[in-house]
């Protein structure tokens, strides 16, 4: 099974739902700015699933600037911070970072599901949405704004 193959386009539900509802109401028919995120409007049940990821160098690099408690736990570390090349496993490392990048690229919502191999060496079934965030100028996407819902380890990797 390669990278590419354990990830399925899926409709948010859920928590990423009531997320993705957010992103379209302070959008307002469009793309939200930066400016519009309050993260104290969100259902606070949503809040530890969310996080949000500074785009740089016009979607180059990546870098966490803020990650949920719920993903905190099953990452097995809190990377806020970090760019996501150092923090993400280099099996991983390519795809993800391509599906940031084409929400950049695309300026369109990805909700999808995946498995994630955690640092306890459990491999975990995730849902995870990518919201594109336009800068303060309105003209380019400058943060993904995202959310992560984790179930239970599957099985401990070899």
């Amino acid at each position: 099974m390669t990278a590419s193959s354990i990830f399925e386009e899926i409709e948010p539900s859920g928590r990423l739902g009531q997320l993705f509802a957010y992103w379209q109401k302070i959008g307002k028919g469009g793309l939200p700015r930066r400016t519009d995120i309050e993260l104290m409007e969100m259902n606070p049940s949503v809040l530890p699933h969310v996080f949000m990821v500074d785009v740089m160098e016009e979607g180059r690099r990546f870098r966490w600037r803020l990650i949920g408690q719920h993903i905190v736990r099953h990452a097995g570390s809190d990377d806020t911070g970090l760019d996501l090349d150092i923090s993400i496993a280099p099996a991983m490392r390519g795809i993800i970072i391509g599906h940031y990048r084409r929400v950049v690229g695309e300026r369109r919502p990805l909700c999808h599901r995946g498995e994630f191999p955690g640092r306890d060496l459990r491999t975990y079934r995730y849902e995870r949405l990518l919201l594109p965030v336009l800068a303060a100028d309105g003209n380019s996407v400058d943060t993904v704004l995202g959310g992560a819902v984790f179930t239970a380890g599957l099985h401990t990797s070899p």
